[in-house]
């Protein structure tokens, strides 16, 4: 478990100090799934980010948890199934073989499956920070590869944010890496020639 998960509150300060404990220049953040709230945290952190990209991520909820904004059914499922304080690693929350037709190779899955750590449930029920005018102080964009992430882009495209779409599925960062890699830098040159 890393140490940003071993604390007993302040989660979205942890993770966003050991982020930016890594960024030694100007940057792009690119950020996926769940790590998209942890974005004003980071900012907040670092001066050094010039601009953020989304992809396939949630979009900062301010003052409210992860748990708010889940499907009560998923929520529901995460309590019921934790064990010591902590929801099962998050490669578990996927209904049946959900996994297996995202990842088929076995390698690639396993390999996902094992460096994901079980979730503290005090972060999930942790409420997010503010997220103040973002971009006065960054670009941002968004890049879709799933349709579960339809209501962020439809947000991200009516706050003026460059938006693409890929046809894919959630864990194309991995599978189509190429593809995924050349729309991030199509929307990273789209934000720089708007600055």
């Amino acid at each position: 478990m890393s140490a940003a998960l071993r604390v007993q509150r302040g989660f979205y300060d942890a993770f966003a100090a050991a982020v930016a404990g890594q960024i030694h220049e100007r940057a792009i953040l690119v950020v996926h799934s769940g790590a998209g709230a942890l974005v004003p945290s980071i900012l907040r952190a670092s001066g050094s980010i010039e601009a953020v990209i989304f992809v396939d991520a949630l979009l900062p909820h301010p003052g409210q948890s992860w748990f708010d904004t889940a499907p009560a059914a998923l929520a529901a499922r995460l309590r019921s199934d934790s064990y010591a304080g902590c929801a099962p690693p998050w490669p578990k929350w996927l209904p049946g073989d959900a996994l297996g037709r995202l990842l088929p190779d076995a390698g690639m899955r396993d390999s996902l499956a094992a460096g994901a750590p079980a979730v503290p449930l005090a972060f999930l029920d942790e409420p997010a920070p503010d997220w103040p005018a973002p971009a006065r102080s960054c670009g941002c964009a968004y890049l879709q590869m799933s349709s579960a992430y339809d209501r962020e882009t439809l947000e991200a495209r009516a706050s003026g944010w460059p938006t693409e779409r890929l046809d894919g599925h959630h864990l194309w960062i991995m599978t189509n890496p190429s593809l995924v890699a050349a729309a991030i830098t199509d929307l990273a040159v789209r934000l720089s020639e708007a600055a």
